[in-house]
């Protein structure tokens, strides 16, 4: 009877450790997914014309275990310098917001433009 109880507490233990480690491994894959859609608009604005850089706001969709996951990617784009009355430098800052267990999670990324 004691081996039993024994056995119970210690299938338990393994159980919320197992529930544990799937958590964060979920929380980390969807980090990551953030991290290169952070990337990818990051890589967007760097292409665009110069005077074209403009704020916005996109939502994504994105497949995660055959689930979707909303991402939205706010873009600010702030002028940091001038030469004569003309921008010649901006200040890029890409934040990726996502949902997980009622919790708002955010990653930033930021990057100076010039013309």
């Amino acid at each position: 009877m004691i081996s039993m109880v024994l056995f119970l507490f210690i299938f338990m233990a393994v159980l919320q450790t197992s529930l544990l480690a799937i958590d964060s491994n979920t929380r980390n894959m969807l980090r990551n997914e953030a991290v290169r859609i952070a990337a990818q608009s990051m890589n967007g604005a760097r292409a665009a014309q110069f005077f074209n850089l403009a704020n916005s706001t996109v939502t994504i969709q994105s497949n995660f275990r055959k689930f979707p996951e909303t991402y939205t990617v706010n873009s600010t784009v702030v002028p940091i310098s001038q030469t004569g009355g003309l921008v010649t430098s901006k200040q890029v800052t890409v934040d990726v917001q996502w949902q997980w267990r009622g919790q708002t999670y955010h990653h930033t990324i930021q990057s100076v433009i010039q013309e």
